[in-house]
């Protein structure tokens, strides 16, 4: 079964992770976007972030089989040493492409 890993890292090390997730050979590709973090818990902002009230993240997707689990995160992982990250793996009941004046094409319909 398809899975969707989400994890949100901080900036310091976001090239990092693109640069793991690049070299990794299982990994065809994945999603990366910057987004606003807010947390109850403001010990791991700087002053800016204080200020603002949220911090700077970014949120990468990345679709896997569930067998490249273990590896993948233990490849993030390595990678998240000194940094704070968190992440879901989310199971992915279907997959496909839309548009390009081509039919729906579903690549995968796993059952619930």
């Amino acid at each position: 079964m398809n899975q969707l890993l989400v994890i949100h890292v901080p900036g310091e090390i976001s090239d990092d992770i693109i640069d793991a997730l690049i070299a990794h050979e299982e990994t065809s590709g994945f999603s990366l976007t910057e987004i606003k973090g807010y947390s109850r818990e403001h010990g791991q902002y700087n002053l800016e972030e204080q200020v603002a009230g949220c911090r700077r993240l970014y949120r990468f997707e990345v679709q896997h089989r569930a067998e490249q689990e273990h590896a993948l995160l233990e490849l993030l992982a390595g990678v998240c040493m000194a940094s704070h990250a968190r992440y879901w793996i989310i199971p992915l009941n279907q997959t496909g492409t839309l548009g390009s004046g081509k039919p729906l094409k579903i690549t995968e319909n796993v059952p619930p």
